[in-house]
């Protein structure tokens, strides 16, 4: 069994690789994966924000799981896809080919640049949705909601987990399946200041991709004709969003940046 910290965009994962430990085993439990947290803290002792599960590698293609650390599972995880896929590349996967990563059982593509930063590429979201100020129960702000196989809403807020908007938010009926909720700021260099406070983990964290990609898919419904987006999270280390559309469809979404080891 291999334990190794990564890190993507400041996003902290513990990765789990038990191919030849446990092959073929089923999902591991909630217990399980409390308890691989629990026992593995990283020295800087910052939270870990979630666990990555290795099932298999070949040249062409990486099988990963993803957990919360509540050990709830199912839903994509950007910066954790990158982390798998950075994996998956130093252990026998090869950045010649054609890249896919199945994740949480959804294909993704995934590319290795040249300066070590790494990218996933997700399909069209879901569902796209703007709830105007007062649309939704309680909520006086105007609200995106996306589907990128993790649900999310965007306001345009300071970065304040305490307040209550986002608590309300988070729990919303109007999302039975719960939201991650994200804050988004612009500063004067047109750059998205953006905090998420995520399902699962239930506090902010240091970066999470699927709401850099929310983010800017909440920015592309005000404004389609701007693709290309980079996102400041908390960490500081920077994300960047394309979103690749056609005639006004959106294509494709690649999320970008680092995917670390860390020696924690």
């Amino acid at each position: 069994m291999t334990l190794r910290h990564m890190s993507g965009a400041g996003n902290t994962f513990i990765l789990l690789d038990d191919r030849q430990d446990a092959p073929g085993s089923g999902e591991l439990s909630a217990e399980s994966v409390r308890d691989l947290i629990a026992l593995h803290p990283r020295a800087d002792h910052r939270p870990i924000e979630g666990l990555l599960r290795i099932r298999s590698i070949s040249t062409s293609t990486i099988v990963a799981e993803f957990y919360n650390p509540d050990g709830t599972r199912g839903m994509l995880c950007g910066n954790g896809a990158r982390c798998a896929l950075r994996y998956g590349l130093d252990s026998g996967a090869s950045a010649a080919e054609a890249l896919q990563l199945n994740f949480n059982g959804c294909a993704y593509a995934g590319e290795a640049h040249a300066d070590g930063s790494v990218s996933v590429i997700l399909p069209p979201p879901a569902q796209l949705r703007y709830f105007a100020p007062g649309t939704l129960e309680d909520v006086p702000v105007p609200v995106w909601y996306v589907n990128v196989n993790s649900d999310h809403v965007v306001i345009d807020a300071l970065h304040d987990a305490s307040d209550p908007l986002i608590f309300r938010l988070r729990h919303h009926p109007v999302f039975p399946r719960g939201v991650n909720v994200n804050m988004l700021q612009t500063n004067s260099d047109g750059m998205l200041l953006l905090a998420t406070f995520e399902r699962g983990v239930e506090a902010v964290t240091q970066a999470c991709g699927t709401g850099a990609v929310s983010a800017a898919l909440s920015m592309w419904m005000r404004k389609p004709a701007v693709h290309d987006y980079v996102i400041i999270p908390p960490s500081g280390r920077r994300l960047a969003v394309r979103i690749n559309e056609d005639g006004g469809h959106i294509t494709s979404i690649e999320l970008r940046g680092d995917a670390n080891y860390d020696n924690a």
